[in-house]
């Protein structure tokens, strides 16, 4: 897959994703808003019902208090219909039945005069006409009907807007609130009203949508780590495509630089028309064994990859001398050094040096450190191998005056096959396994591996190796 059309894909799934999004977004706002309304009739509806509960109370506080006024002063109410004696009077009892129903409804008139009178007399002074109790009794019970069961306050005010009553935390700045008139229907009205609000009430419209927000963000974080594992393994995958592809290149370069030169010496001691005493046997058979040692190295590289890949290294973990195995090492590459002009300073410094370790992996570990220094120089090479003792680590470092690692491939230098542009240096061959290798041994060891390094000055390579016998392992 090409990158264009890989970054084609990824505009793609990032549209559809953040459209989908988008859309969710929508939908649960709108579902909150048909919430927020749904609540706002049902709390418009019950201020309604409180202000005409309020209003009720006041009538039939009216009417009783007529009814226990005329009970007590007459008995006007309950008329006596009184019998008369004797068969011949009939007319006169009903005469006086007539009369005394006729009394009773010119009370009862006069009873309902008394009431609407009460009513339309009534008192300016919120006050007189309800307390803060039966207000208080009057919304609970109008909430509690209406199934509102949500923590509120409220204040009763006058119609100049002073307070006559109110909760003790309210405070309608910055609040949402509900006012309803009372006593609607005072012939003077002195616009006495009831203001209500709900200190909890964007938390509560969030709660009674908490499933549908909550599932359309797993859905939501669902999509976005799909898309960016997708997009991550996208890249990754055409990524190392690219260095497999480099790698085939550079071991078929670095595979058939020796199976040539073996064919060519093959060839010269198979040549029959060059004489026996010409030919240089032994060099030849030097050749040959080099040119075979080289490439059972390289084949080895590529083996020791594959193991570390499957899991399957056991390490042969033995005490060793780690100033005897650098010292080794250097003088290995004492003659490659001499064929560039260069040279290799060592300063063993470590007081403690005596290691639990691998000697193959680890005598491998530093050649890969000192070929690199080597090869990555333009220059004649000077490089300086140091040893110190650090907490519980022994720290092996390696500094060269190379051409030095960018700094944006520090971060990829110990990735698999990856290889640092050389520049103008082309003759640098490998199959970039060498550091990461370094990594993987250093690790397989309870260790690890710095790197510093600037571009054209050269780099510093330090591997920190737990000392014998200790137990902790921290970075510094």
């Amino acid at each position: 897959m090409s990158k264009r059309l890989i970054w084609i894909v990824t505009v793609f799934i990032g549209l559809a994703m953040v459209s989908l999004i988008l859309v969710q977004a929508y939908w649960i706002k709108n579902a909150i808003l048909v919430k927020e309304k749904q609540f706002d009739q049902l709390i418009t509806r019950s201020m309604i019902d409180i202000a005409r509960a309020i209003e009720n109370r006041e009538v039939t506080k009216n009417v009783m208090y007529q009814v226990n006024r005329d009970t007590s002063n007459s008995n006007l109410l309950t008329p006596a219909l009184t019998s008369k004696k004797g068969s011949g009077k009939i007319v006169s009892i009903e005469r006086d039945r007539k009369k005394e129903a006729e009394q009773w409804l010119k009370n009862r008139r006069v009873f309902v005069d008394r009431v609407i009178a009460g009513m339309l007399n009534v008192s300016p002074e919120i006050e007189k006409r309800i307390n803060a109790p039966e207000i208080e009794d009057v919304i609970h019970t109008v909430f509690n009907d209406a199934g509102i069961d949500l923590p509120f306050e409220y204040a009763v005010k006058r119609w100049n807007n002073e307070v006559a009553y109110r909760s003790k935390a309210f405070d309608e700045i910055g609040k949402e609130t509900y006012v309803i008139k009372l006593f609607p229907y005072d012939i003077y009205a002195n616009s006495n009203s009831l203001t209500i609000y709900f200190p909890d009430k964007k938390s509560f419209l969030f709660n009674s949508l908490s499933y549908l927000t909550f599932s359309s963000l797993i859905l939501a974080l669902a999509i976005l780590l799909s898309f960016t594992l997708t997009v991550f393994v996208m890249f990754r995958q055409k990524r190392l495509s690219e260095i497999r592809s480099d790698f085939v290149s550079n071991m078929t370069h670095e595979l058939k630089t020796p199976i040539s030169t073996i064919s060519l010496a093959s060839q010269m001691l198979g040549d029959k028309s060059i004489p026996a005493a010409i030919k240089n046997t032994e060099q030849i058979s030097k050749i040959i064994s080099e040119e075979c040692k080289r490439l059972g190295n390289q084949v080895e590289k590529v083996l020791q990859t594959a193991v570390f890949d499957k899991g399957r290294l056991k390490l042969k973990l033995d005490e060793v001398n780690m100033h005897e195995i650098i010292l080794s090492v250097i003088e290995n590459f004492s003659i490659q050094l001499k064929s560039r002009s260069g040279k290799i300073m060592s300063s063993m410094n470590a007081e403690n040096f005596i290691l639990q370790a691998d000697q193959v992996h680890i005598t491998n570990l530093l050649s890969n450190l000192l070929d690199n220094a080597i090869k990555y120089c333009d220059r004649n090479p000077e490089i300086i191998v140091e040893t110190a003792n650090k907490k519980d680590f022994l720290l092996i470092s390696v500094s060269d005056n190379g051409i030095g690692i960018n700094r944006n491939d520090l971060k990829r230098i110990f990735e698999k096959f990856y290889r640092v542009p050389t520049g103008n240096i082309h003759s640098v061959k490998g199959f970039g396994l060498g550091l990461s290798y370094v990594k993987m041994i250093a690790e397989e060891h309870q260790g690890y591996v710095e790197v510093e390094s600037e571009l054209y000055e050269g780099s510093t390579f330090k591997v920190y190796l737990p000392l014998k016998d200790t137990g902790n392992h921290a970075k510094d």
